[in-house]
C-alpha cells in the first residue's frame, strides 16, 4: 500500500503539471476540425484500451477499469479498488495546398475510480473530456459591403465539454453481465473574433455554455471461456446552451449581449464488441459502432452531419502474467481504429484512422497496478476542396492502480 500511495500522489502532481502546461499552449492545441459543432470528440479512455484500437466493449474490468461498457464493472475482483488517471501529449502537422504547420497539444485525459459493491456488482465514477476545441484562423480578408475596402479577421477558439459519469454493473448470471451509466455533460466553448478595419479594432468575445444528461446501457455475455460478446446503446441527448457576447471597440466602448442557443442534439449510438482469449498469453478484441447523426436533423455552418461508423481492433500479448522476471510480466499491445466521420464538408467526409502500439508496465508481481503507455500515429481529413489534412502523433500515459479493501493484515 505504501507504494500505491506514493504513485497516487505522483499521479495527481502529473495531472496538475500537464494541465497547467496545456493552458499555456492555448491556440496551439487541438485541431482545425474542432471548429465544427461542439469540437472534436475525445477518443481516449481509461487503462489499456487506448492501445487496443480504442476498443473494448466486450472486455471485462477484472484487471483494470474499462469505461467503454458499464456491464464490465460487475467483473471487478472482490476487495479490489481501481484508480486510473491519464494525460496525453499530441503533436500535429496541418497540411494544405500552401504548405504545412506543426502544432503541439498536451492535456488531462481522464480520472476514474471503480470498486465492487458485492460479489455480483460494481460501481465506477469517471471524469473524461468529452470534446476538445482549440483552433486558430488568421488573416481572413473580406470586403466591406458597399465599398471596395477590405477588413481582416482573426478567430481563436478554445474550451470543450466534460463527461462526468457514474456507472453500475450487475452480473445477472455468471456468464451474463448488465450495466447502466448516467453522464452529466457540461462545459464552455469560447471564441474570440478580432476585426481590423483600417486603424479600428472591433473584438467579439463569445462564451457558449452547454449542459445535458446522457444515458447509456450495455451487456456482456461469455459465449465460452475464451469468447465474449458485448453491446452498448447510448440514447439520444439534447444539450441546452446559452451565449454571452461582449463587443469591444477601439474607443473603449463595450456592449454585452446574453441569449439562448439552439439545442444541440447528440444521436442514438449502438456498439458491438468481441473479446477472444487464445490462452493466458494472447487476447484479441474488435468493436463496431454506428452513430445515427442524420436523425438529429441539424447542420453546421459549413457542413452537414452524416451517420458515422467506427471500427477498432486490438491485440495483447503477455509472456507470463506472474512471471518471476520483470520482462515476462510486461503487456505488449497493438491496435488500429478507423471512423468515416460524422461531418461532410463540400461533399467530403472528414475521415480519421490511427495505428496504435503500447505497453503495460507492472509495478508489482501479484497486483494489477501498472503504467499503461500508448502511442498512436493517425491522419484526419485530406488536402482537397480547400480542406486540411492533419497528421498526428499521440502519446497517452495512464497510471492504473489497484488497491485492496477490507482485508485484515496478517501481522500487527
Amino acid at each position: 500500500m505504501t507504494m500505491n500511495k506514493y504513485i497516487f500522489s505522483l499521479s495527481l502532481l502529473l495531472v496538475f503539471a500537464v494541465h497547467t502546461y496545456a493552458q499555456n499552449l492555448n491556440s496551439l492545441s487541438s485541431s482545425p476540425y474542432s471548429l465544427y459543432g461542439l469540437g472534436l470528440t475525445n477518443e481516449l479512455n481509461t487503462g489499456k484500451t487506448n492501445a487496443l484500437g480504442h476498443a473494448g466493449i466486450a472486455i471485462p474490468s477484472n484487471d483494470g477499469i474499462n469505461s467503454l461498457n458499464p456491464a464490465s464493472y460487475s467483473s471487478i475482483p472482490k476487495y479490489s479498488f481501481f484508480f486510473d488517471v491519464g494525460v496525453k501529449i499530441q503533436k500535429e502537422t496541418l497540411v494544405d495546398s500552401n504548405g504545412d504547420e506543426p502544432r503541439l497539444n498536451a492535456n488531462f485525459s481522464n480520472i476514474a475510480i471503480a470498486f465492487p459493491i458485492n460479489k455480483k456488482s460494481g460501481l465506477g465514477v469517471s471524469l473524461i473530456p468529452y470534446t476538445n476545441v482549440g483552433y486558430t484562423i488568421l488573416d481572413i480578408e473580406s470586403n466591406i459591403e458597399g465599398s471596395t475596402d477590405t477588413f481582416t479577421t482573426n478567430v481563436f477558439g478554445s474550451g470543450g465539454l466534460n463527461d462526468f459519469k457514474v456507472s453500475y454493473g450487475y452480473a445477472l448470471f455468471p456468464k451474463f453481465r448488465l450495466g447502466i451509466s448516467g453522464s452529466v455533460l457540461f462545459g464552455e466553448i469560447k471564441e474570440t473574433e478580432s476585426n481590423i478595419i483600417g486603424s479600428e479594432l472591433i473584438s467579439l468575445n463569445e462564451s457558449n455554455t452547454y449542459s445535458g444528461i446522457k444515458l447509456n446501457a450495455g451487456f456482456q455475455y461469455d459465449i465460452t471461456k475464451k469468447l465474449s460478446f458485448g453491446s452498448t446503446v447510448t440514447l439520444p441527448t439534447t444539450l441546452s446552451g446559452s451565449q454571452n457576447t461582449t463587443i469591444f471597440q477601439s474607443d473603449g466602448s463595450t456592449l454585452e449581449i446574453e441569449d439562448d442557443l439552439d439545442d444541440f442534439k447528440l444521436p442514438l449510438e449502438l456498439g458491438f464488441g468481441l473479446y477472444y482469449k487464445f490462452n493466458e498469453q494472447y487476447s484479441f478484441n474488435f468493436d463496431y459502432k454506428y452513430n445515427f447523426w442524420e436523425t438529429t436533423n441539424q447542420s453546421d455552418r459549413v457542413g452537414t452531419y452524416v451517420d458515422q461508423e467506427f471500427f477498432g481492433l486490438g491485440l495483447e500479448y503477455t509472456p507470463q502474467k506472474e512471471g518471476l522476471k520483470y520482462w515476462q510480466r510486461i503487456r505488449y499491445r497493438a491496435g488500429f481504429n478507423f471512423d468515416n466521420g460524422n461531418l461532410s464538408i463540400h461533399d467530403q467526409r472528414i475521415k480519421n484512422y490511427a495505428f496504435n502500439v503500447g505497453l503495460g508496465l507492472p509495478f508489482q508481481r501479484k497486483r494489477n497496478s501498472m503504467l499503461n503507455i500508448s502511442y498512436s500515429y493517425g491522419q484526419q481529413g485530406l488536402v482537397s476542396n480547400g480542406l486540411i489534412q492533419e497528421n498526428y502523433h499521440l502519446l497517452s500515459l495512464n497510471l492504473s492502480l489497484e488497491g485492496l479493501w477490507f482485508i485484515k493484515p496478517k501481522f500487527n
